[in-house]
């Protein structure tokens, strides 16, 4: 098989990002075209690289040279695109979270089922170096067993205008950014969510409390196997972005991504440190531009020799149930079963 030829559809700030990353970057896959709501903006795209503008989803689906497609567009128009694609039997990248919808993100991934496509959802800190060596230092049983999980996820301020500030077609703070570290809660710690119980406001952004989002929220999760998970999300840090997570564990803690060196450390009942250093980046996509780039390597990898996804559609509905918990938590103001 040649290389894997790809269709990104959606041409904002990620589109962009991933569309540059298949064109220059990854040996293993081309760019078939691009797909934009502005014709004008997915020609200039298209030109840039040589590739073709296509004027429609159909035409994307239709084209038997186009082997999967990139999903980028708002998040509320994710789970219909991927239903659609894996019908006509392209594969699927798209960004997280799977939709806003619970019912329209489950009846994706029965689609995806039923046509044989593959499914790799943008939960991009997976495939980051230093939460790729927790996990593996984790399944070593270096820190024993995951017990607790703690996540901080903080954007310097909130995302611009448009869809991104509409809790209902995004998600808001929970679906957007405090997703990231749900997923991981899952990961790292097996089992499933059974309660989340959720604090939140407006604190800083009056605009965003004006149409039902937060900039800062707390959430404390249960799972059945006996773990917890305790994170943290807000979009008013004055020191620039700031991602880091510990792992509990009966033997230690993996610790990953403080602000300032050490980065990432595990501390163990022995007294032992083990230290990985990296640097603290200004925004997301300098912080974790290797993970967006591996994103695309293991889709491609997954394609053409018939492997599972790192992160599943099934995956992806995990975390899309509990972030609509914890909303539900917010508004109402009491745990919520899952």
């Amino acid at each position: 098989m040649g290389p894997v030829r790809l269709c990104v559809i959606g041409l904002g700030r990620m589109g962009l990002l991933y569309t540059e990353i298949i064109a220059t970057v990854v040996k293993g896959a081309e760019l078939a075209g691009v797909l934009s709501r502005s014709r004008g903006k997915a020609g200039s795209v298209a030109s840039k690289y040589g590739v073709r503008a296509y004027g429609c989803l159909d035409e994307v689906l239709r084209d038997p040279g186009v082997d999967g497609v990139v999903v980028t567009t708002p998040t509320y128009t994710h789970a219909e695109i991927v239903a659609r694609a894996a019908e006509a039997g392209k594969h699927v990248f798209v960004e997280k979270p799977l939709d806003v919808d619970v019912s329209k993100a489950e009846e994706a991934v029965r689609a995806v089922r039923r046509y044989g496509v593959k499914l790799l959802v943008g939960y991009m800190r997976r495939f980051d170096d230093q939460y790729l060596k927790a996990k593996e230092l984790i399944s070593e049983g270096a820190i024993g067993k995951p017990v607790a999980y703690v996540g901080i996820s903080k954007d310097p301020e909130p995302p611009p205008s448009g869809w991104l500030r509409d809790p209902n077609l995004s998600g808001g703070l929970v679906l957007d950014l405090m997703t990231h570290d749900v997923d991981l809660a899952h990961w790292y710690l097996g089992g499933e969510v059974t309660e989340v119980y959720a604090v939140g406001d407006a604190y800083l952004h009056e605009d965003l409390g004006r149409v039902g989002d937060q900039d800062l929220v707390t959430a404390h999760l249960r799972f059945g196997n006996g773990a917890s998970a305790t994170l943290l999300a807000s979009r008013f840090s004055g020191y620039g972005y700031d991602v880091r997570s510990e792992i509990h564990g009966t033997a230690g803690t993996v610790f990953i991504g403080s602000p300032t060196p050490p980065n990432h450390v595990i501390v163990g009942r022995e007294g032992g440190l083990r230290t990985y250093l990296t640097s603290l980046s200004a925004w997301f996509k300098e912080r974790f531009l290797k993970a967006y780039i591996k994103e695309v390597e293991h889709f491609t990898t997954v394609i053409r020799e018939d492997k599972e996804p790192l992160v599943s559609g099934e995956d992806a509905l995990k975390a899309l149930k509990v972030g609509v918990a914890i909303r539900k938590s917010l508004k109402e103001g009491r745990p919520i079963h899952v």
